[in-house]
C-alpha cells in the first residue's frame, strides 16, 4: 500500500476537497468521503464521534456501519469523565486498539459497546483525531473484524487526510450551533409572545409546551408552585401524546395512584433538587422515588431536566422536564435556562392576578351579600322579651359569643332560631367581619353544594363563571346554616371535612382554600332522632352539636307576649304607614292564652294582620283571631262550633301556611324553591289566594 500513497493519497485529498465545497448534506458528505476512504484503508464500518467544547460529552456525530447495534446500545452523547475515551482526548497520532485486549473494566459506560462489537465479530478499532487549531474536535474511527498491523505509512496518510475531514466535522458543527442558537432565538420570541399574549393559563402552557417541545425531544412539561402551606397554587401536567401535540393531563389519574398525599410530597423534594437526570443517575433517582419508578414504567421516561423557577418567602416553584427516547444533557439544561425569565415572570404575574381576582370577587360577594341583607325585610331588629326561658338563654348566649365553638341552636318554627345566630355574631370577636346566612332548606339539592363551597368556569354546564361559595366568602368571620337539618345526606361528607380541616375545594377545582370560619346552625327537627333514622350522619351531628342551644317555644314564654304584640304593632304600623293603634285588654288576654304553634313568627303575622285590617282606635282582631269558644250550646251543656267558625279557622290556617312558607322561601312565589314549588300547588293558584286572602307581605316573583 505505501507505493500507492503519493498519487492516491493526492486524488483522495483533492477529491475530499472537492465534496466539502460541493455537498451542502454533511450526512452525505461523510458517506461519500467514507466510501473513497474504503477504496485506500481496509475497514469494514466508520464512526465520527465529536466532542464539546468543555470536553465533558461525547456524541456520534456520522456513521456507516455494516452490521446492527442492538437497543440496548444508547447512540445519545455520553459523559467522558470515567470513560474509556478520556485518556484519549490527548492522542495526536493515529492509534490502533485491539477489540478483544482491551475491553474496559466493568465500570466504565463503554464496556458494553466493546463486548457488543467483540461479539459481533469485529476485532480492530483505528482512531484518527479529528484537529483544528491544535485542538481535538473528535475522532474518526474505523472498524474492522480483522486485526492487522498499520504500517507509520498508513498512519501518516490516514492524519494527512482526516485534517480536511476535521475541517468538514467543524464547519458542519458550526452550522448546526448556528442554527440551534437561531432555534432558541425564535423559541425564545415565539415563547416569550405565548406568555405575555395568551390570557387562559392551560392554554397559556400548551402554547409554551408546543415551542419547548420545537427544540429539546421532550415527552412531559410540569409546573409546579406551592405555597408556604404546602398547598399546590399551580399544579399542571402536559404530555405530548404520540402522533399529535401536547395535551394536559392528570398523572395522578393515569398512574393509578391509591391517595395522592405521597406523590405531592414526593413532586415537592423534586423540585427542590434541580439538576439533569440521565442515564445511571436517572435510575438512581427512580430508586430513591416512587412517583420518578412509576412514570419512568408507565410512560417509559428516561431522564429528566428539574429547574427550579424561584424560591421566595411564602413560595417556591419548579419545571419538571422529561424524554422518553433521548438523554439530557447540560446543554438541555441551558436552553431551558433561556426560557426560565420569561416563563417565571408569566407564572408570578398570573398568581398575583388570580390573587388579586379572587379578593376582588370575595370583595364583591361581600358587598353584594351585605346589600342584600340591608335591603332584606326581617321579622325581627331585636331580642324582646324577659321571662326566665328567655333570660336562661340570652345567659348561655353570652357565654358562648366570645368564643368560636359551633353553636347549634335548635328550637320550633318561629322561635327566632337566625335572631339568635345574629346576636352570637354581634358579641363575637368577628362582628366586624361579615354573617353570612344560608337556608339550606330553600336550596334546590343540585345547587347547594355549588353555593356552599363554588365552583370553577365550566365545572358544569350553566357554569359560565367562577362563583365563589358562602363559605369563602364568610372568610374570617361567621357562616350561618340555617335549616342544617334539610341538607342532603351526600353533601354532609364534604360539610363535615370542612368543618374537621377547615379547608375545601370548589366544584372542578384542584386547589385547597383554606377558610376561617365560625359555623352556626340551626334546625327545627330532632336531629338525634334524624341520626337513628339514618337521615342525618351521627359525626356531623357531634361536630355542629359542640355548643347546643334550646330555644323554648312563645308557649312556654307567655310573659313576653303582650311585649311582642305590642312591639309589631308599632313596628309594622311604621312599616306600613299607618296610626298606631292599642291593643285592648281583652284581645291581650286572648293572645296570652294561644298556644301559638308558630311561635312569634305565628304571632308578627296576626298582628300585622291586624294592624292592615283594623281602622277603629284600637287593632281589631275579630276578622284574625277565630273565636275560640263556640257559640251554639249543647243538651250536654258543652257548646258546638259553627260552619262559620270552622271556614274562618280554615281560613287563619290556610293565611298562616302560606305566609310561613312566603318567609321560608325568601317571598319567591313561583319558579323552582318557590312556595308553589314547596305547597305543590299551581302558582296561578297561589297568586291567586293570596290575593283572597288579602295578604300584603311583601314577595317577589
Amino acid at each position: 500500500m505505501n507505493d500507492r500513497i503519493p498519487s492516491e493519497s493526492r486524488q483522495l485529498m483533492q477529491y475530499i476537497s472537492d465534496a466539502i465545497g460541493t455537498i451542502r448534506d454533511p450526512q452525505e458528505l461523510f458517506r461519500t468521503v467514507t466510501d473513497k476512504l474504503r477504496l485506500i484503508f481496509s475497514f469494514d464500518s466508520a464512526v465520527i464521534v465529536t466532542v464539546d467544547r468543555e470536553r465533558r460529552y461525547l456524541s456520534l456525530f456520522f456513521e456507516m456501519l455494516r452490521f446492527s447495534l442492538p437497543d440496548n446500545i444508547s447512540r445519545q452523547k455520553r459523559l467522558i469523565a470515567g470513560s474509556w475515551f478520556e485518556h484519549r482526548l490527548e492522542e495526536r497520532t493515529v492509534t490502533t486498539v485491539s477489540i478483544e485486549r482491551e475491553v474496559p473494566g466493568p465500570e466504565d459506560p463503554d464496556t458494553p459497546v466493546f463486548k457488543t462489537l467483540h461479539e459481533l465479530g469485529m476485532r480492530q478499532l483505528v482512531l484518527a483525531p479529528l484537529r483544528v487549531g491544535g485542538r481535538v474536535i473528535g475522532f474518526l474511527n474505523f472498524v474492522s473484524k480483522e486485526e492487522r498491523e498499520w504500517s507509520e505509512a498508513d498512519r501518516e496518510l490516514l492524519a494527512v487526510v482526516s485534517a480536511p475531514i476535521a475541517i468538514a466535522v467543524s464547519n458542519a458543527l458550526a452550522f448546526e450551533e448556528l442554527r440551534q442558537r437561531e432555534a432558541e432565538t425564535a423559541m425564545q420570541l415565539a415563547v416569550n409572545n405565548a406568555l405575555l399574549t395568551i390570557r387562559d393559563r392551560n392554554r397559556m402552557m400548551l402554547a409554551f409546551c408546543e415551542q419547548v417541545g420545537k427544540l429539546l425531544p421532550c415527552a412531559f412539561i410540569g409546573i409546579r408552585a406551592l405555597g408556604d402551606d404546602g398547598k399546590y397554587r399551580i399544579f399542571d401536567n402536559f404530555i405530548r401524546e404520540q402522533g399529535s401535540g401536547f395535551q394536559s393531563f392528570s398523572p395522578l389519574e393515569r398512574l393509578d395512584v391509591d391517595g395522592d398525599e405521597e406523590i405531592l410530597r414526593e413532586t415537592m423534594e423534586l423540585i427542590s433538587r434541580p439538576g439533569v437526570y440521565a442515564g445511571s443517575s436517572f435510575d438512581r433517582l427512580a430508586g430513591e422515588f416512587r412517583l420518578v419508578s412509576l412514570v419512568k414504567e408507565r410512560f417509559g421516561f428516561c431522564s429528566t431536566i428539574i429547574v427550579q423557577l424561584w424560591d421566595i418567602p411564602g413560595s417556591r416553584a419548579g419545571l419538571i422536564i422529561s424524554a422518553t427516547e433521548s438523554a439530557f444533557s447540560e446543554t438541555e439544561l441551558t436552553t431551558v435556562r433561556l426560557i426560565m425569565p420569561q416563563l417565571t415572570l408569566a407564572l408570578q404575574n398570573f398568581l398575583a392576578f388570580e390573587e388579586i381576582d379572587r379578593l376582588r370577587r370575595k370583595l364583591e360577594g361581600e358587598r353584594t351579600y351585605l346589600v342584600e341583607e340591608i335591603r332584606a325585610a326581617h321579622n325581627f331588629e331585636e331580642i324582646i322579651g324577659s321571662s326566665g326561658p328567655l333570660a336562661s338563654v340570652l345567659r348561655r348566649v353570652s357565654q358562648v359569643a366570645p368564643t368560636d365553638a359551633t353553636v347549634l341552636v335548635q328550637g320550633e318554627t318561629g322561635t327566632g332560631k337566625e335572631l339568635i345566630a345574629r346576636a352570637i355574631h354581634n358579641l363575637s370577636p368577628r362582628k366586624d367581619r361579615v354573617l353570612v346566612r344560608v337556608n339550606c332548606a330553600a336550596l334546590p339539592a343540585a345547587l347547594i353544594e355549588s353555593e356552599l363551597f363554588g365552583h370553577e368556569r365550566g365545572s358544569f354546564t350553566g357554569a359560565t363563571e367562577r362563583r365563589i361559595g358562602k363559605f369563602e366568602l364568610a372568610d374570617g368571620g361567621t357562616i350561618f346554616l340555617d335549616e342544617v337539618g334539610e341538607m342532603p345526606l351526600e353533601l354532609q361528607a364534604k360539610m363535615l371535612r370542612v368543618l374537621q380541616e377547615r379547608e375545601l375545594e370548589r366544584i372542578g377545582g384542584r386547589q385547597v382554600i383554606p377558610v376561617d370560619v365560625r359555623v352556626i346552625a340551626a334546625t327545627n327537627r330532632d336531629l338525634e332522632h334524624e341520626v337513628a333514622e339514618g337521615r342525618f350522619r351521627g359525626d356531623l351531628f357531634f361536630r355542629l352539636n359542640a355548643f347546643p342551644l334550646s330555644l323554648p317555644p312563645l308557649r312556654e314564654r307567655r310573659d313576653d307576649i303582650p311585649v311582642l304584640a305590642i312591639h309589631f304593632a308599632e313596628k309594622l304600623a311604621r312599616e306600613f304607614g299607618k296610626p298606631y293603634r292599642s291593643i285592648r285588654e281583652v284581645d291581650m288576654a286572648d293572645l296570652a292564652a294561644r298556644p301559638w304553634r308558630g311561635n312569634i313568627r305565628e304571632l308578627s303575622h296576626c298582628v300585622e294582620q291586624a294592624v292592615i285590617l283594623s281602622d277603629g282606635a284600637s287593632l281589631d282582631f275579630s276578622g284574625v283571631l277565630p273565636s275560640r269558644i263556640p257559640e251554639t250550646p249543647l243538651p250536654d251543656g258543652s257548646r258546638q262550633a259553627t260552619m262559620k267558625e270552622f271556614e274562618a279557622e280554615v281560613s287563619n290556617l290556610e293565611r298562616r301556611l302560606i305566609l310561613d312558607t312566603l318567609d321560608r322561601c325568601g317571598g319567591r312565589v313561583s319558579g323552582a324553591g318557590g312556595a308553589a314549588d314547596l305547597l305543590k300547588v299551581n302558582a296561578k293558584t297561589l297568586y291567586s289566594r293570596i290575593g283572597k286572602l288579602g295578604i300584603r307581605k311583601r314577595y317577589r316573583e
